[in-house]
């Protein structure tokens, strides 16, 4: 029986010995994970942090005026869009003036004249006839209409640069 019990400790030590490996392994785990989570998180927002300083210094001599006076460029051709409101043929006619205070931005526009147009013809056709007629519709189209612009700006030139869209004809029939 001695044997037995010799054996019976030592099979149960084994098992308590098992358990503490377990445990320790475990631990360890969570702290490489912990560490490799920690050191993940540091890079990702910390080196997001530094490339933004260092493209917010590279850009600092081309950044987008906005001091000075304001320069308007005058879209000349209206915009002319229709629309279908309970069977009956409806029409918007839209001249827009553009406002900046960067005259290289307003060059810009006049280049990209044609890739603006179309944005704005396809933004026009996609409201609602009904909401144009109300002055916060009227209001959203404004705000729409500039981030448009400025959207084509950034996509070419890298830089937005228009401050406000202002509607100098606004028929709708």
């Amino acid at each position: 029986m001695a044997v037995e019990d010799g054996l019976d400790v030592g099979a149960e030590g084994g098992k308590k010995g098992g358990k503490k490996k377990l445990i320790i392994i475990i631990v360890a785990a969570l702290l490489v994970l912990g560490g490799g989570g920690a050191a993940a998180y540091f890079f990702l927002f910390s080196g997001d942090d530094t490339s933004a300083e260092a493209e917010g210094d590279a850009p600092s001599e081309e950044m987008v005026q906005t001091e000075g006076p304001a320069i308007y460029l005058e879209l000349e051709q209206p915009f002319v869009v229709d629309f279908m409101v309970s069977g009956r043929q409806r029409y918007l006619q839209l001249s827009m003036t553009l406002k900046s205070r960067d005259p290289d931005q307003v060059d810009a526009v006049k280049i990209h004249m044609p890739l603006i147009r179309n944005s704005l013809v396809l933004l026009f056709s996609s409201q609602s006839f009904d909401e144009l007629q109300t002055i916060a519709g009227k209001q959203a189209l404004k705000a729409a209409s500039a981030e448009a612009i400025n959207n084509i700006l950034i996509q070419e030139t890298g830089l937005g640069g228009i401050e406000d869209v202002l509607f100098t004809n606004f028929v709708m029939q």
